[in-house]
C-alpha cells in the first residue's frame, strides 16, 4: 500500500534562517483606494439642479401620458372607419417615437440631476424608479430603437465617397422584440401603469422638498423662454 506523500521540510538555508525579518511592504496611499464621498454641493446649487430636474419630469410626464390618449383616439376613429388604417397607424408610430423620448428622457434626467445629488439610488429604488435598463430591458436594443425613431435616421453617416445607411431591418425587429416596444399596447400600457406614476411621484416629492421649483416650471422657465425669443425679435429688427 503506497504511503502518503509527505512534503520534506526544507532546510534552514531554504528558508532564509538566520536572516534579519522583513518588513512587509509599506503601502502609498496611492496603493489604497479610498471610499468615494458623496459630492457635496451649495444650497444654490441644489436648488438649482431641482429646478432642472422637476422641468425635465414634467416634460418626460406629458410626452409618457399624451401617447396613450393618441393611440386610444386613433383606434376608436379606425374601428369607426372614420380615418384609414395607414392613418391610424401613422399616429401610433408618432405616440411610440413621443414614448421612447419620454422613456430616454427619464433614464437622462434619473443619471445626470436625481442621483446621487437630490436622491440616493435607494430612495429612487423606493420610489419605483430603479435604472431605466430595467424598464427597457435591454438599453443597448432601445438605443437601437431611440436612434430609428426619434434620432438618427440612419446607422451609417455619409461621406463624400458614400451615401448612409439605414438600420437594418432585422436588426430593428430583434432591437423591438427585446425591449417591449415590439408589443405596442403592453408597453403603453407598462408605461402607464409602472413608469409614469413613479416619474409623477418623484417630480412631486421635488417639488414638495423645494418649493422653488414650481415656480421654475410654472412661471419662471416659460417666461426666460417666451423672453429670449422676444429678444431674438428685437436684434433681428435691429440689424
Amino acid at each position: 500500500m503506497a504511503k502518503p506523500y509527505n512534503r520534506p521540510l526544507q532546510s534552514a538555508a531554504g528558508t532564509g534562517a538566520g536572516r534579519p525579518p522583513q518588513a512587509p511592504p509599506r503601502l502609498s496611499a496611492r496603493s489604497v483606494r479610498q471610499p468615494m464621498k458623496e459630492p457635496v454641493l451649495d444650497r444654490a446649487t441644489i436648488s438649482r439642479t431641482a429646478c432642472d430636474a422637476a422641468a425635465l419630469l414634467t416634460e418626460a410626464i406629458r410626452e409618457l401620458t399624451v401617447p396613450q390618449h393618441l393611440v386610444t383616439w386613433s383606434k376608436r376613429l379606425e374601428e369607426a372607419h372614420q380615418v384609414s388604417e395607414t392613418y391610424a397607424a401613422g399616429v401610433r408610430r408618432i405616440a411610440m417615437a413621443a414614448t421612447v423620448i419620454g422613456v430616454y428622457r427619464v433614464g437622462e434626467t434619473r443619471k445626470h440631476f436625481l442621483t446621487p445629488w437630490l436622491f440616493s439610488e435607494e430612495e429612487l429604488q423606493h420610489l419605483g424608479l430603479p435604472g431605466i435598463e430595467h424598464f427597457v430591458r435591454d438599453l443597448g436594443a432601445f438605443e437601437i430603437v431611440r436612434s430609428q425613431w426619434a434620432a438618427h435616421a440612419q446607422a451609417k453617416k455619409s461621406t463624400t465617397r458614400s451615401p448612409g445607411r439605414l438600420v437594418d431591418a432585422s436588426a430593428l425587429g430583434r432591437a423591438l422584440e427585446r425591449t417591449g416596444l415590439g408589443n405596442e399596447e403592453q408597453f403603453l400600457r407598462r408605461v402607464r401603469d409602472e413608469l409614469t406614476p413613479a416619474v409623477e411621484k418623484i417630480r412631486d416629492r421635488l417639488l414638495e422638498a423645494h418649493p422653488e421649483a414650481r415656480d421654475f416650471i410654472t412661471t419662471g422657465y416659460p417666461q426666460a423662454l417666451q423672453q429670449g425669443a422676444i429678444d431674438e425679435e428685437t436684434t433681428r429688427g435691429a440689424v
